[in-house]
C-alpha cells in the first residue's frame, strides 16, 4: 500500500510541475476492472482472477495553428502512469509510465468528446518468472518491460465547474520484446471510469479541421539496417545478437498514409542454440551441431503518418527458412522518426503468430 501512495504521489508531482508551466491542460484519473487475456494455455495456471487499477494522467491541449495539428483535429499530448493488480499471486502486480497522444473524432470545441489515446512507455514487474520460485509466469521473465495501453473514452468536460467525467474501455498490454523468456506476454481488457479536471476556466477554440490537398507522389527506396539482441522462447537458452537487412519499396498515398512491399534478410544467431537445445531434449544427448541462422522473407505494410512519427505495420512471410522458428508467418509493428526526407530511425518487433521476436533498433536512408 504505501508503494502505490508513493507512486500517486510521485505521479502527482510531476503532473504539478508541467501544469505550472503549459496552458490550456487538463488532468484525468480512471479506475479500471476488467479481464486478462488467456492467449496460450500454458497461461491458465498464472491468471487466477480479475485485474484492477487506475490510470493518472496530464494532458497538454494543443492550440498552435500548425498543419499537422489541425489534420489530425488538434490532439492532445501528454503523460500518464498505470497502476494494475493483477489479482493473481503468480503475476503479481505492474507498474507504468507513458507519453500519450488524445485523438478525437469530433468536435474539439464541443464539451461532449470521443476520445482514442494511443500510449507508450516502461512498465516494472513486481513478480517475473524464475525458475524455482514463480515457474508458472510464463509472461515476463524480466522486472523491466515494455508496456503499452489503448484506451477508448466518452468524455465530458466542464460538469461540474472544471470537473468532468469520463468513461470507456482500455486494452493494456506488458511485454519484454523476447529480450528474455518466457515471454507471452499479458494483455488485459478493462473498462474505465473516471473523472477530468481542467486547470483552466474555459476551453480554448480550435479551429475548423483542414483538409489537405491531394498529393502526387512517387515510388521510393527505402534501405534500412536493424539490430538487436534477444533469446528464445526456451528459459534461459541466452541471449544473442541479430541483425537485419531489409530493402522496401514505398508509396504515400496523402499526407498521413503509405503503403510498403520489400524483402528482408535475417541473420539470427540464437537459432543455432535453440535446435541444438531442442534435438538434445529430444534425444538426451548433447548437440553441437551447427545450423543454418539466415532467413529471407518478403512483406507489405501500412504506416500512419503523425507530423515526424509514423506507426509502422507489417504482415509477412519466410520465403526462405531452412531451420523454422514458431511460424514462417510474422508480423512488425514499431515506430518511425523522419529526421528529413532521407534519412529516418525505427523501433520495430518482430513478431511470429503473437509470440515477440525480437526488438529491432534500425536506421535507414530514403532515396
Amino acid at each position: 500500500m504505501k508503494g502505490i501512495i508513493i507512486y500517486i504521489l510521485l505521479g502527482l508531482s510531476v503532473v504539478s510541475i508541467y501544469a505550472q508551466k503549459k496552458q490550456y491542460s487538463f488532468m484525468d484519473i480512471e479506475a479500471f476492472y476488467g479481464i486478462a487475456l488467456e492467449h496460450d494455455k500454458s497461461l491458465e495456471t498464472a491468471i487466477q482472477g480479475n485485474p484492477f487499477g487506475f490510470i493518472i494522467g496530464y494532458n497538454l491541449k494543443n492550440v498552435k495553428e500548425t498543419d499537422w495539428l489541425a489534420y489530425y483535429n488538434y490532439p492532445d499530448f501528454g503523460f500518464s502512469a498505470l497502476y494494475q493488480n493483477t489479482n493473481s499471486n503468480i503475476l503479481g502486480e505492474m507498474y507504468g509510465i507513458y507519453t500519450h497522444y488524445n485523438f478525437y473524432t469530433s468536435n474539439r470545441n464541443a464539451l461532449n468528446k470521443l476520445q482514442m489515446r494511443v500510449a507508450l512507455g516502461l512498465g516494472y514487474i513486481t513478480n517475473p518468472f524464475d525458475a524455482v520460485t514463480n515457474k508458472y509466469n510464463y509472461t515476463l521473465a524480466t522486472k523491466i518491460a515494455g508496456s503499452a495501453y489503448l484506451k477508448l473514452n466518452y468524455q465530458r468536460e466542464f460538469l461540474k465547474g472544471k470537473l468532468g467525467l469520463q468513461t470507456g474501455v482500455s486494452l493494456i498490454h506488458f511485454s519484454n520484446a523476447g529480450f528474455k523468456n518466457p515471454n507471452l506476454g499479458l494483455n488485459t481488457i478493462v473498462a474505465t471510469l473516471g473523472l477530468n479536471y481542467n486547470l483552466q476556466k474555459e476551453n480554448p477554440t480550435f479551429s475548423k479541421k483542414r483538409k489537405r490537398p491531394k498529393e502526387r507522389n512517387k515510388v521510393k527506396y527505402n534501405f534500412i539496417l536493424r539490430a538487436g539482441v534477444n533469446e528464445s522462447k526456451i528459459p534461459n537458452s541466452g541471449q544473442f545478437p541479430f541483425y537485419v537487412g531489409t530493402l522496401a519499396l514505398e508509396k504515400k498515398l496523402n499526407f498521413k498514409s503509405t503503403i510498403t512491399v520489400g524483402a528482408d534478410y535475417f541473420k539470427s544467431d540464437f537459432l543455432n542454440k535453440y535446435l541444438q537445445d531442442e534435438i538434445e531434449e529430444q534425444t538426451g544427448v548433447p548437440n553441437t551441431t551447427k545450423f543454418k541462422t539466415d532467413r529471407i522473407g518478403i512483406f507489405a505494410g501500412y504506416e500512419l503518418y503523425v507530423h515526424n512519427f509514423s506507426v509502422v505495420t507489417q504482415l509477412g512471410y519466410h520465403v526462405y527458412a531452412p531451420n523454422k522458428y514458431v511460424s514462417n508467418i510474422y508480423e512488425r509493428l514499431g515506430v518511425k522518426h523522419e529526421f528529413n526526407k532521407h534519412f529516418f530511425t525505427e523501433l520495430t518487433l518482430k513478431v511470429n503468430l503473437f509470440r515477440a521476436e525480437g526488438l529491432e533498433f534500425g536506421i535507414g536512408y530514403r532515396l
